[in-house]
């Protein structure tokens, strides 16, 4: 399979001030520096009284509230290390997060978007994860989903481990995985999960399709290796990147079809569990 080259010019990050969504903007402002990128920064108000008509709210009322979150926005600039010098675009409106994560990523032809994830599991994850796995279901560009855990490091590139089901979700992903070893000259690791080791006369079968998707000229600007590994895929995904040193964990999504909570399932729980990012990235964008 051939390189891709891979450069993020245009970069959004949505927050909503809480502790993911800094860790978020963190990761943001790290990525937009190392690719000289444009960022921009999404927040969605929420209207004082939500919950009740909005029609009932005086509209100086709802004006005051915006400036707020402004001002807000305007400080966080201010503090937060290196995110004055990118001059920011700012984005603050009443609107359904999702909903304006997605306006303003096609308006703008974001090519990466960056989203807090609380890491929640069971009934609370399904209120704290339906931004996050929405914006990776409709985003028309891969989604960098920045864990509780996870903690910003000066090399984002470093180490990249790629996952892979090798079935729905390879060759995509594959050339952001393999793209961005080769921009960065990063360590690549492959990697496949099987929940139980098949028969000895198939055993190479899923390291050739892994080593498949590895350039031919790989060895010119990166150590990449191949693993196959068996058990639970997000057990695995998650030890196997303590072992390797990941700085960045690339997962491919397949098509989202609809009550379909999989993909999701998986991505969540890597997110919950390690200290490094994941890149979301499907098959193909619209």
């Amino acid at each position: 399979m051939a390189t891709s080259e891979i450069i993020f010019s245009r970069i959004l990050v949505a927050t909503d001030f809480s502790g993911p969504a800094t860790l978020a903007l963190k990761m943001a402002i790290l990525i937009s520096e190392t690719f000289g990128a444009k960022l921009s920064i999404v927040h969605a108000a929420t209207p004082v009284g939500y919950g009740i008509d909005t029609g009932a709210v005086p509209i100086e009322v709802l004006n005051a509230n915006l400036d707020a979150d402004k001002e807000q926005i305007n400080q966080l600039v201010l503090s937060e290390p290196g995110l004055g010098q990118l001059k920011p675009s700012i984005t603050v409106a009443y609107a359904e997060t999702v909903d304006l994560i997605n306006q303003v990523s096609r308006k703008d032809n974001i090519d990466l978007i960056v989203v807090g994830s609380h890491g929640a599991s069971g009934l609370e994850r399904l209120a704290l994860g339906s931004v996050a796995e929405a914006v990776l279901h409709q985003a028309r560009c891969p989604v960098l989903i920045v864990g509780p855990q996870c903690r910003p490091e000066r090399y984002p590139f470093r180490s990249i481990l790629f996952a892979t089901d090798l079935r729905t979700t390879g060759l995509r992903a594959a050339q952001y995985a393999t793209g961005l070893a080769e921009r960065f000259h990063s360590k690549l690791t492959l990697l496949h999960v099987m929940k139980q080791r098949p028969t000895p006369s198939r055993e190479d079968e899923p390291i050739a399709d892994l080593k498949r998707l590895i350039p031919p000229d790989a060895d010119c600007y990166c150590k990449a290796d191949v693993r196959v590994e068996y058990g639970k895929v997000a057990e695995v995904i998650a030890a196997v990147s303590e072992s390797e040193c990941a700085s960045l964990i690339v997962i491919g999504l397949r098509a989202h079809v609809l009550g379909d909570h999989a993909p999701w399932s998986t991505v969540a729980q890597v997110t919950r569990e390690v200290k490094v990012a994941v890149l979301g990235v499907r098959g193909h964008y619209a």
